[in-house]
């Protein structure tokens, strides 16, 4: 019963936070696309901060401040900032090279801008980690 309450909370974070992430697309784009809504990054909420923080606080609640949580928190705190750090830049160096091939009529697929977070989305991506947890353990 305990891995089925933590997998529980992880499938929740993902699920509530792809499904914000497929409405905020769905208003600014008219399109509901199915299968970004597995493989969408970027965007609000963090969906990589959802569900790490949901495994960590699910362990946390599982098993007190142990080894276990310890490594889970690492683990949360190594994806957050890959997210914010190191996938935002890219992000912004994908921005630059897109000018640059569109002014200098490179013929090359457009990179993907949106691969990153800011401290917004994945504060929001921490909250609905902590949420989606709380409710299958208060549940």
């Amino acid at each position: 019963m305990i891995i089925t309450k933590i997998v529980i909370s992880i499938i929740i974070a993902f699920v509530i936070s792809q499904t914000i992430k497929s409405i905020d697309n769905y208003r600014r784009t008219g399109k509901l696309d199915l299968i970004s809504f597995f493989l969408q990054n970027g965007g609000m909420p963090s969906s990589h901060t959802a569900t790490s923080v949901a495994l960590s606080i699910s362990i946390l609640i599982e098993t007190g401040f142990s080894y276990f949580f310890i490594i889970c928190a690492l683990f949360t705190a190594i994806v957050v900032n890959d997210s914010m750090k190191v996938r935002l830049e890219t992000g912004e160096e994908a921005k630059v090279l897109n000018i640059i091939i569109e002014k200098e009529k490179i013929l090359h697929k457009k990179l993907t801008e949106r691969v990153g977070h800011t401290p917004q989305e994945v504060l929001v991506g921490v909250i609905v980690g902590v949420t989606s947890s709380f409710i299958v353990y208060i549940l």
